[in-house]
């Protein structure tokens, strides 16, 4: 048994004041991020209108999304930058500056003169800046996540690592009550003309808290061991794609389902309440807001039952259940009714949960530490950017070539099939070592 694990065996396992703060500042720019792209998801209609000026509405929506769309293209580019940073010279310095990019330019989206005052200046900027969360955003989670599961007791990764989407979920949340809050105390004219700017100028004093507590971190222990080993990757993207080209792909593929629910379901969704089923715009996020907590809720439940279980069952069975459950769902949700549409979005996020829950632990789990941010990045991001990133923007597509709002279950029931392909073909991690990535007889995890 290596001085290090023993180290980690012998270290407290309880979720510590210490261990705590570490989470929250890691997490913190997750819940950053989902938190701004929620807030454009569910201001999609006041931007289509102030910045993105057509005579169809229609398009303007689809413009709008559009631009969502195009900012996860650059999301790999960040994610090498980030990945290579991470890996070469630590976590801590990586998400320090990530988490100061991101809030940065989500308080800057709130300053943005309107089309009527620059022109097309004004959808040019927003362009960028929602680049410029994309790029950032392609080496947070990965990041994120990587650290809170190197910093994490072997027998709790996946509890730990959970908090990563109950955090997102929380910043989707928070996102959804402001836009609720504004939507209710202001009128039509006073949300255009000034009220939407408000949550997004809120994301700055956010950011700055985070990046002090960031930087306030110590380096990971499995970064820290690694480094003092000198077992620190002069190329860490290229020995990543070299010899761990399979855990890349089987990310990617992971990715692809719960991605896909989360864009459709809970940044999508409320738009598609009151746009394509006229619902109360009200009443619409008042539900996925209440998804939300239900999904935060199963996340925590089933990422204990990782822990014991392993990986695997729930990434195949939460994909079988998506697969199945997306047409059901969307039948409950057209009832239009209150409690049928959260009921539907939540029947499809019990697979969506399932997937969720196991993710930050068995994503870590298939790479070594030396090039783990690096895989991470490459693997998560190709499968953000191929399934997640356009999911507003095909499902707006599809219900318009179908004529169909039924449509975006299809799609949901699809990539649902493409993770469970991937579920069905990876290895059970639960018990590798982080520092290989594979079983070694000192990182056994208790009964």
């Amino acid at each position: 048994m290596t001085e290090h694990s023993l180290a980690q065996r012998t270290a407290p396992t309880g979720l510590t004041s210490e261990r705590r703060r570490a989470i929250i500042a890691a997490c913190i720019g997750n819940f950053l991020e989902w938190y701004e792209f929620v807030l454009y998801g569910y201001f999609a209609s006041v931007f289509s209108v102030l910045f993105f000026e057509d005579g169809d509405p229609a398009v303007a929506l689809m413009l709008t999304f559009l631009v969502f769309g195009i900012s996860f293209v650059v999301r790999p580019l960040g994610g090498v930058l980030f990945g290579y940073i991470g890996d070469r010279y630590g976590r801590k310095v990586t998400l320090s500056t990530i988490i100061l990019t991101i809030s940065c330019a989500t308080a800057l989206m709130a300053v943005v003169p309107s089309y009527a005052s620059i022109g097309v200046a004004a959808p040019l900027l927003i362009l960028l800046l929602r680049c410029l969360q994309g790029l950032s955003a392609g080496g947070e989670w990965m990041g994120a996540a990587a650290y809170v599961v190197e910093s994490a007791p072997a027998h709790r990764r996946a509890f730990y690592g959970s908090w990563q989407t109950i955090t997102i979920t929380l910043g989707m949340f928070t996102a959804a009550a402001s836009s609720l809050i504004l939507t209710a105390a202001l009128s039509a004219d006073q949300l255009q003309s000034w009220g939407w700017r408000i949550p997004f100028l809120l994301a700055f004093p956010l950011g700055m808290i985070g990046l002090y507590m960031r930087l306030k971190l110590e380096e990971s222990e499995e970064f820290e061991a690694m480094s003092q080993s000198q077992e620190r990757e002069k190329s860490p993207l290229l020995r990543a794609i070299q010899e761990n080209w399979r855990s890349i792909l089987f990310v990617c593929a992971l990715v692809c389902s719960p991605t896909m629910c989360t864009y459709v379901l809970l940044v999508f969704g409320p738009t598609f309440l009151t746009t394509d089923l006229g619902m109360d715009s009200a009443t619409a996020r008042a539900a996925c807001m209440t998804a939300m907590l239900i999904l935060v809720v199963l996340v925590v439940v089933f990422a204990r039952l990782c822990d014991r279980i392993g990986r695997k069952p729930f990434v195949v069975w939460g994909a079988a259940l998506v697969l199945v459950t997306a047409p059901l769902g969307f039948v409950l949700i057209h009832q239009r009714s209150f409690i049928a549409v959260i009921s539907g979005i939540a029947l499809i996020l019990i697979g969506d949960a399932m997937m969720l829950a196991p993710q930050p632990a068995l994503f870590s789990e298939l790479f070594p530490t030396s090039r783990r941010y690096s895989g991470l990045a490459i693997g998560y991001n190709l499968g953000v950017v191929l399934f997640g990133g356009a999911g507003p923007l095909v499902a707006t597509a599809l219900i318009a070539a179908t004529g169909s709002t039924y449509a975006p279950a299809l799609y949901l029931s699809a990539g649902a099939a493409i993770s469970l392909v991937a579920a069905l073909l990876v290895t059970e991690t639960l018990g590798v070592s982080l520092r290989t990535g594979k079983v070694e007889p000192d990182t056994a995890v208790p009964a």
